[in-house]
């Protein structure tokens, strides 16, 4: 089923180095704390932030990423009921593609449950206009099931950052998504082969989208 988005997006390839050790190398640079962790899956990394947010690198939990995954987890206080989720436009497409492939090869009648919540929510949940920003609405899509959570979330500073996310770092190739669900907001993506550059930037971002989550649940 998942063929097609690692054919499409490429997948995660071995590299070269120790990925633990460039997050070691990255948390000690921030002031984070970092811990080896074990577990039934395997052997992973923990890193713990004075904001509130962590980093997790281990096993992958979802299908459409392969070997190691990186997630970026922060509890924001949001109403568990509130969804949300941002991701390319293109990893979007990929993604619609395999659940409606699967939904009508198997005749179902009803999403299939055992679908990662992301995949789910793709038929589930409107999507969020993007228009305050050309180069947003061309590049992400925003689901959400409560959209005046989704567009205060969006504000300006935040769509700034977003901005400067798509320019740099957050490339349409990058598998990468970002989800709000029980309160807790959590990006996921590909945990092969990291680099210190993209770790700050990306931990820039993340801990932006956390302060902005958690002052639009206060």
């Amino acid at each position: 089923m998942f063929a097609s988005i690692k054919k499409l997006l490429g997948g995660s390839e071995a590299a070269a180095g120790d990925d633990a050790q460039v997050l070691a190398a990255w948390a000690k640079s921030q002031g984070h704390v970092f811990k080896r962790v074990n577990s039934r899956s395997g052997q992973g990394v923990v890193v713990e932030t004075g904001e509130g947010w962590r980093v997790e690198w281990g096993p992958s939990q979802r299908p459409y990423i392969d070997g190691q995954e990186l997630r970026f987890r922060c509890d924001t206080g949001m109403a568990s009921d509130v969804q949300m989720m941002l991701l390319t436009r293109v990893l979007a497409q990929v993604l619609e593609t395999d659940v409606f492939s699967r939904f009508t090869n198997a005749m179902q009648t009803q999403i299939d449950t055992s679908l990662p919540e992301e995949m789910r929510w793709l038929a589930m949940h409107p999507k969020v206009s993007l228009s305050a920003s050309g180069a947003l609405q061309r590049r992400f899509a925003l689901f959400c099931n409560a959209e005046q959570v989704a567009q205060k979330w969006l504000d300006h500073a935040m769509m700034m950052h977003l901005e400067s996310a798509a320019s740099q770092w957050w490339t349409d190739s990058l598998m990468l998504v970002l989800v709000l669900n029980r309160g807790m907001l959590t990006l996921r993506m590909p945990g092969v082969g990291v680099e210190p550059a993209q770790l700050r930037m990306v931990g820039e971002f993340f801990a932006q989208a956390c302060r902005q989550m958690r002052r639009v649940a206060g």
